[in-house]
């Protein structure tokens, strides 16, 4: 069990918002890992973690995609507050017994839905690719149900066809209450795919401690990161010359 920090207010914040990113299995992380465990790639991508680096101060500038995801997450959100009469705030929650951390859109104690997550997409709704990852965060903190809300980023012509996406500008009431919709994910619905995760996650968790006390690997993780480095700054130079 595992208790929620808030991470929109810095005096709740502590050091485990934050620390050893490394180490813990994010919720984001999820299908990848099942599908690297049947392609037989695991060990790849533990060493990939364990050669994580902290980019969120790089000087390589975020794609498009993530700006509009970060802001839109916001205005929905204080959408779904107002309307459903919630609380929902951006929150991590650390489970060291499962090496799990839980970086949720929103968590409100005293919702019945404690949890909610936001995801924009474009064409047709698939809400199967998030299913994993609020699965993985309701077990870990012994939550009930979430609440899911999409938001299509598709503006059609009159012939259904796609001609761009909507735009941060244009995401007032009246647009949203048009694109959102709610998903309630019943954590009892998915009891066959919590025993998978429940069983791939401790194998991972196995796994990476076994390798990640190696002190052979330990000399190709440094190695790795001081090219990733030189990389990083190759990048950001080239972006600064124009």
């Amino acid at each position: 069990m595992s208790n929620f920090i808030f991470t929109d207010s810095p005096e709740e914040q502590n050091e485990s918002v934050t620390r050893r990113r490394d180490f813990y299995i994010g919720g984001s992380e999820l299908n990848k890992i099942f599908e690297d465990f049947y392609k037989g790639d695991i060990i790849q991508n533990i060493f990939d973690k364990l050669c994580y680096m902290d980019r969120e101060h790089s000087d390589i500038p975020q794609p498009d995609w993530a700006i509009f995801g970060h802001r839109a997450e916001e205005i929905i959100r204080n959408y779904v507050n107002i309307k459903y009469n919630r609380n929902y705030r951006p929150a991590v929650a650390i489970n060291d017994a499962k090496q799990s951390r839980t970086n949720v859109d929103g968590y409100d104690p005293n919702a019945e839905q404690q949890l909610w997550e936001c995801k924009t997409y474009s064409g047709k709704e698939d809400i199967s690719k998030y299913t994993k990852q609020i699965v993985y965060y309701m077990l870990r903190n012994n939550i009930k149900e979430c609440l899911l809300t999409t938001l299509s980023k598709d503006v059609l012509d009159d012939g259904g066809k796609k001609v761009r996406n909507i735009t941060i500008e244009e995401l007032n009431d009246s647009e949203l209450a048009k694109r959102l919709k709610f998903h309630i994910v019943k954590l009892e619905d998915y009891k066959e795919l919590s025993k998978q995760i429940e069983k791939l996650t401790d194998k991972y968790i196995e796994l990476y401690n076994y390798i990640s006390r190696s002190n052979l690997m330990k000399k190709y993780i440094e190695d790795y990161k001081q090219m990733i480095i030189s990389q990083d700054d190759m990048i950001a130079n080239f972006m600064k010359s124009f």
